[in-house]
């Protein structure tokens, strides 16, 4: 069985559970206890379909501006990208745009390409203190063309379906090249 290997991002501002979202998709646990990422976090994730297997090469980026050098060096060759904002806290969500933006620049060499990518908005769980509703994010999702996610890492609430959809979008974008070289 084939092996394709897909390298993903994982990006968005600051304190928005990045991290805590990878680590429950890999570990199936949640950590309280928070720990800023510094710099870059890589890690790798294994999906098997019938026909093959996928390996997701996940780069967590720290979302401090400090780290905005370091974060442009690991745009180029990006596959998929996974944004994530704070559903608690509205100018996480604003700040979206921008990180799409430097994101696409960084990982599309040429203009009118496309990254495939999901928009996640976590800490689904936290309904009192909700910022924004969720027609809001999936208006934004859609603006730019992104599937759109509702997600807790506390929970696991659509954890797996992230990381699922990443690994099919890069899949299905894959095959779409194939069959245009083909004709």
């Amino acid at each position: 069985m084939p092996t394709e290997v897909f390298k993903i991002i994982l990006a968005g501002p600051r304190n928005v559970g990045k991290t805590s979202l990878l680590r429950r998709y890999l570990s199936g646990r949640f950590e309280p206890q928070y720990t800023a990422t510094i710099g870059v976090d890589m890690n790798v994730a294994s999906l098997d379909f019938p026909d093959g297997k996928v390996v997701l090469d996940v780069i967590d980026l720290a979302g401090q501006q400090s780290f905005i050098s370091l974060r442009n060096r690991f745009y180029q060759g990006t596959h998929h990208l996974i944004l994530v904002f704070d559903m608690t806290d509205r100018p996480t969500f604003e700040e979206v745009p921008k990180w799409y933006d430097a994101i696409t620049q960084g990982a599309c060499p040429s203009p009118g390409m496309h990254l495939t990518g999901s928009l996640v908005g976590n800490k689904a769980d936290m309904v009192q203190k909700l910022a924004l509703t969720s027609q809001e994010g999936q208006d934004l999702a859609e603006l730019l063309s992104m599937q759109y996610f509702e997600a807790s890492a506390k929970t696991g609430q659509n954890v797996s379906e992230i990381f699922l959809h990443a690994a099919i979008s890069c899949r299905m974008t894959l095959q779409s090249l194939r069959q245009s070289k083909q004709v």
